[in-house]
């Protein structure tokens, strides 16, 4: 069952084994699902970090007027 498939995102399918995929343009990783809640975890919060640290800097830069 693809949960995103749409250009440019990712796709995540899960097998009836109980291994989870996770694709991201040509590259497949597999995943126990413990595994994969684990990394995405990690993933939301190094993002969070990032919007923290870079947001607004990044936000400023896209308002810029020429």
């Amino acid at each position: 069952m693809n949960c995103a498939h749409s250009n440019d995102s990712p796709i995540l399918e899960m097998c009836g084994c109980g291994r989870v995929y996770l694709t991201y343009g040509p590259v497949t990783v597999a995943f126990k699902y413990a595994e994969f809640v684990k990394f995405a975890r990690n993933v939301m919060r190094l993002a969070d970090t990032a919007i923290e640290k870079l947001g607004t800097r990044v936000l400023a830069d896209t308002h810029r007027t020429h």
